[in-house]
């Protein structure tokens, strides 16, 4: 590499952090308040000792999260607070780098960046240390947070810089799926695939007792290889940090193999001549977004057929002690069982808070995508009304994810019964996935109500929306907020928590119309307003 290609560096750095002076506090504190509640609620708890020891023996905690080590309060707030954490930085990280390189080409706003004299390594390189900078300061609040609440200094400091390694690693997946891709939101979607591979890496850990091979597939389960408040294994940081320069190399190579605004994988052009099927709006939506939910259904399968067969490998076995305990979780927990609980907290996971969601959001996004690229004006300026336009679309997403859920069920129910040797599980996790339709859907009619009326921002609160509702699930989980506040959120009409002979068929049949009602209204809205 010649110094050149780095000429720049520091000022595009200066520009983007003054364009993130809002979303980069927000992921960094964020992680900060995540560990702070998992702090909070452990001390706050009148006999913590117990607590941890009955979760450390729950078959269906230690296959989700692992076993609490050391287990003592700062093991449980590794276990619980400092994953989550860690996930966070993880896509903060990895979006921030793909906001300033990828989406940045495709706007065409990178091209009058280089038009100045600045390296074609400025724009990346850049965003890697704003990344980069950003997970490390979080690891270092981290740790600060910690040993002012009276943690070990050796142990807070390694689980702060566990934290930020995971980050960069996740900054460097987010400059190679920039690399790679064309558009921003494939990009943002490979980097969602490579967290649940890792997802899948950490359950399979944790399945397997939480110290296994498995765990340095997945950077959110990096504070189990380093041990902070045990072993202190502080050298294996430097495997890390060999480990996330890795993709960062990877993608300066990348970055002088292909052309300015394309990725690495081309995209074919299409026909000269259309078939007589691809006459229509609906058609057209159909044929841009059947890549996407194909790759959904084949990730999906394969990740619920992988967990499914792994089932039956969680003990079916609940403490006395357990039992008793006196939170909404642990009744519903045991309720179900673990076997089922644990398929049962996966489908809504993969179905729901996780998943689908993602996949809600970023379909309707394309409508906006489209019309800042001047596609839709193309299309709107034949004989194809506004609300064609947008409906075709939202019916494909609408279909699509109903397809997707039904996938789900189908493998995840298949590989269960498979394992155990009892089909009868099929129906239960088939229905499981099922109910998550209407949810989702209404996720849909929320993204169509915010792009018809207010598309300029209708993204952010989108992704502000689905985090608020993420940030309730986690009270509710660990018990400082009650049901009803659960019940503000489309995740409580599908919940795992309830059994499915037991769920309630009226709510979600009112979601599946207020899903309608609100993209109706988002209709509306667009046909409103002008396009652009």
């Amino acid at each position: 590499m010649k110094q050149n290609h780095f000429a720049g560096t520091g000022k595009l750095l200066k520009l983007y952090l003054r364009r993130d002076r809002i979303i980069l506090p927000i992921w960094i504190l964020l992680a900060l308040m995540l560990i702070n509640g998992q702090v909070s609620f452990t001390k706050a708890m009148p006999d913590w000792q117990m607590f941890i020891n009955e979760l450390s023996a729950s078959p269906i905690t230690s296959a989700i999260l692992g076993p609490i080590v050391p287990l003592s309060i700062e093991g449980a707030i590794l276990w619980r607070g400092l994953l989550q954490a860690i996930i966070t930085v993880m896509f903060g990280a990895s979006l921030t780098v793909i906001r300033h390189t990828r989406t940045e080409e495709a706007s065409g706003r990178n091209e009058l960046i280089l038009g100045r004299p600045v390296g074609r390594y400025a724009n990346l390189s850049a965003a890697l240390i704003l990344s980069c900078g950003g997970s490390l300061l979080a690891g270092l609040l981290t740790a600060v947070f910690l040993m002012s609440n009276g943690f070990a200094g050796s142990g807070s400091l390694l689980a702060g810089l566990t934290l930020a390694a995971s980050g960069c690693f996740f900054a460097g997946i987010g400059g190679l799926c920039s690399q790679i891709f064309e558009h921003s939101g494939s990009a943002r979607g490979c980097v969602f695939g490579v967290y649940m591979l890792t997802m899948v890496a950490m359950v399979l850990n944790n399945i397997g007792g939480g110290y296994t091979g498995w765990a340095w597939f997945a950077p959110e389960a990096w504070f189990r290889i380093t041990l902070p408040f045990g072993g202190n294994h502080a050298w294996k940081l430097l495997i890390f940090i060999v480990l996330s320069a890795l993709p960062m190399v990877l993608s300066y190579m990348l970055l002088v193999r292909r052309d300015m605004g394309a990725g690495l994988i081309v995209r074919k052009e299409g026909s000269a001549d259309a078939p007589p099927r691809f006459n229509s709006p609906m058609a057209l939506a159909w044929r841009q977004q059947k890549g996407s939910i194909l790759v959904w259904a084949i990730g999906m399968a394969w990740l619920g057929g992988i967990m499914g067969m792994g089932t039956p490998n969680v003990s079916e076995a609940i403490s006395s002690s357990f039992a008793h305990m006196d939170t909404e979780w642990a009744s519903a927990i045991v309720k179900l069982g673990n076997q089922e609980g644990f398929m049962a907290i996966l489908i809504y996971m993969l179905g729901l808070m996780g998943g689908l969601s993602v996949f809600a959001i970023t379909v309707v996004q394309r409508l906006r995508r489209e019309e800042k690229e001047h596609y839709a004006e193309m299309v709107l300026s034949r004989p194809v009304s506004c609300s064609n336009w947008m409906v075709s679309y939202l019916a494909v997403a609408f279909a699509g994810s109903a397809l997707i859920l039904l996938v789900l069920g189908l493998v995840s129910g298949l590989g269960w019964s498979v394992a155990s040797g009892e089909f009868s599980h099929f129906l239960r996790v088939l229905g499981m996935s099922l109910s998550k339709i209407p949810p989702v859907w209404t996720i849909i009619g929320i993204a169509a109500l915010l792009y018809g009326w207010i598309p300029r921002i209708g993204s952010i609160l989108n992704w502000l929306i689905l985090g608020i509702f993420i940030f309730i699930e986690m009270l509710w989980e660990v018990g400082i907020v009650g049901w009803s506040a659960m019940q503000w959120t489309y995740f409580a009409y599908a919940h795992y928590s309830i059994p499915i002979h037991e769920l309630s068929i009226v709510p979600l049949i009112v979601l599946t119309v207020i899903a309608a009602a609100l993209t109706w209204l988002g209709v509306i809205g667009f046909k409103r307003r002008s396009i652009g």
